[in-house]
């Protein structure tokens, strides 16, 4: 029997050793699982879905917006693997409200719009981020106190802390631009009022500015929604909420039937493209424009540079000048402007790893990591200058390489080193000629536009969120501008009968709750309210 055990004994002494050795060998094979328990670091990093906007801007050989140079920059380098989820940038909302409600939507959600947030935050499908922050972050709670701006732009009226931002310097975002080379051959002025910017409008369309002895030239264009903006801000609407008026918050209904009047006559007199409306992305007006079709053209500051470039090559004697938004019968305003600070950054109520998202989130506003978004490598895209600010040695690699990222860096807020540095400056080659007039373009815009005595228009900069029921009232009357631009193509039905159909359709829907609900807010938070003024005041 002894015999026996000592011979069960050594067979399994062999049996485990040879187990043992196959297993090392599967290991070092890469053939086998292994065994032994994952490191402390993969046991950590996360796995987490970040939505980024789709502007369609990347080039076909750098890839698509899911997996390129630097979505594998962020994953190689950050704490978490992320997944990133294109959303297109005109109308996100649409696609990112069918996504929350079948619960695929990414766990982090970037969005500007407020509205949309706002729908989200009543719907309770976003998440609460104090704790999170408090208890993981390092490198953004420190942002919110070195920036209060942003913790009081991300609260809610619940008092709790949902979006998160970037601290952005006040500065110019859009840009209303005039062919002055147009203004001077027809020996006119820039216009100063909204009844000189039609009549320049007018002879722009009528007069051969061009010189070509043909009738090929429109005034403006309605196309895209920056073209519509533009309009909304001459007049003085609101960019959120409702209008302060007298001390009461009120639909703006008199600043939108002016806009639809002004509309109206520019249609009407075939001062505008009359296929407008086919035109929803801007594409057919942006084509006008850089073909030396337009005589005044809107544009966010983000598209000038390609923009400008594509109609200075096709009209290299074409002058463009920013000029101030005309004044209207509601006052002189500006194009809206960027800073002081912006929170599109929300995490999805139903995200499974929070603390991978905060992580990430830190990651982004480490200086290696902001540095690398916005200027892109070192000795590759840039070198310092003798002040430690990048200077492109390559601006052509730069924009195929570098131009379109900015929107993985949606929530990177400046570092010391990045703040002392002008962005937009630094895109230029001023050896060029095209490069002077593009930094002209720059320091003009900068100069007429950030000025507390032409604000943009408004009061809310963070609109508040509505109830879930009254939110319900608002979105069942986002059609009302349907009954005024019917009212700009259809010769006999007048604005006024419009305004009237709006009316009504706003007060069956319960529109007055809404005006109510506003002015109690404005009244009871007042102290709170983070207003337009406040731009100016942080810069």
């Amino acid at each position: 029997m002894q015999k026996r055990n000592k011979t069960i004994i050594l067979v399994l002494i062999l049996m485990l050793a040879v187990g043992s050795a196959l297993a090392g060998c599967g290991r070092e094979r890469g053939n086998e699982p292994s065994d032994q328990p994952a490191t402390d670091e993969a046991q950590k990093r996360g796995n987490i879905s970040v939505m980024v906007y789709d502007r369609g801007r990347v080039p076909a050989d750098e890839g698509t917006y899911e997996k390129n140079r630097w979505t594998e920059w962020i994953n190689e380098n950050g704490p978490v693997d992320a997944t990133f989820v294109p959303i297109l940038r005109n109308n996100p909302g649409e696609k990112l409200n069918v996504l929350l409600a079948s619960g695929t939507a990414p766990d982090f959600i970037q969005d500007y719009d407020a509205l949309n947030k706002n729908a989200w935050y009543t719907s309770k499908q976003l998440m609460p981020l104090d704790d999170l922050i408090e208890e993981h972050s390092v490198e953004y709670k420190a942002l919110l106190k070195k920036y209060p701006v942003l913790r009081k732009l991300g609260t809610q009226d619940d008092g709790k802390l949902y979006e998160i931002g970037a601290f952005v310097p006040t500065d110019i975002n859009w840009v209303f631009l005039v062919r002055m080379d147009w203004l001077k051959r027809l020996n006119l002025e820039v216009p100063k009022t909204t009844e000189e910017l039609y009549a320049v409008a007018k002879a722009f369309t009528e007069n051969d500015p061009d010189g070509n002895d043909k009738k090929d030239t429109f005034g403006m264009s309605l196309g895209g929604g920056f073209n519509q903006n533009i309009f909304s801000w001459i007049f003085g609407v609101p960019g959120a909420g409702l209008a302060l008026e007298d001390g009461k918050m009120v639909y703006p209904w008199k600043q939108t039937e002016a806009i639809a009047e002004f509309k109206k006559r520019l249609y009407q007199d075939g001062l505008i493209d009359k296929d407008f409306a086919a035109d929803a992305n801007g594409e057919k007006a942006k084509r006008d424009f850089v073909n030396g079709k337009l005589g005044f053209y809107t544009m966010q500051w983000a598209d000038v540079k390609t923009t400008f470039e594509a109609f200075k090559k096709n009209v290299p004697e074409g002058e463009l000048v920013p000029i101030m938004l005309p004044k209207s019968p509601f006052g002189q305003f500006a194009p809206a402007l960027s800073g002081p600070g912006a929170t599109p950054g929300v995490i999805n109520a139903n995200a499974k790893d929070p603390v991978s998202v905060i992580k990430y989130v830190d990651f982004l506003n480490k200086e290696e990591t902001v540095k690398a978004l916005k200027w892109g490598a070192e000795g590759e895209h840039y070198k310092l200058d003798a002040n430690g600010c990048p200077v492109a040695i390559d601006l052509e690699k730069n924009q195929k390489e570098l131009s379109w990222n900015v929107d993985y860096s949606m929530v990177s807020n400046p570092t010391d080193a990045t703040l002392k540095c002008d962005p937009r400056v630094m895109q230029l080659d001023t050896s060029t000629s095209v490069g002077q007039e593009y930094k002209a373009i720059l320091e003009t815009a900068r100069k007429i536009y950030l000025n507390p005595q032409t604000p943009i228009p408004g009061y809310f900069l963070n609109t508040p969120a509505l109830p879930n029921d009254l939110n319900m009232i608002n979105q069942s009357v986002s059609k009302l501008g349907d009954e005024y631009s019917k009212a700009i193509v259809t010769k006999d039905y007048s604005v006024q009968e419009a305004t009237q159909r709006a009316k009504d359709m706003w007060t069956k829907a319960g529109g007055g709750k809404i005006e109510e609900w506003y002015n109690t807010y404005y009244n009871n938070n007042k102290d709170k309210i983070v207003t337009v003024m406040d731009i100016y005041e942080e810069k």
